[in-house]
């Protein structure tokens, strides 16, 4: 994950937050969304080299 990204992330998490505060639960759930979705991204591995099976 680049800074970039980080930082856009820890944006929606604060947003998210600050809108559950104020009551506006569907603009929140709005802002969780794409949160949940980069979880899913980061959270299997990504290039796993797979044995070639060619020494045989």
């Amino acid at each position: 994950m680049s800074n970039t990204e980080g930082l856009a992330y820890v944006a929606l998490f604060i947003l998210a937050i600050a809108l559950l505060l104020t009551s506006h639960l569907i603009l929140a759930t709005v802002a969780i969304v794409p949160y949940v979705l980069a979880s899913f991204k980061y959270s299997f591995p990504q290039n796993v080299k797979k044995p070639s099976g060619g020494n045989r």
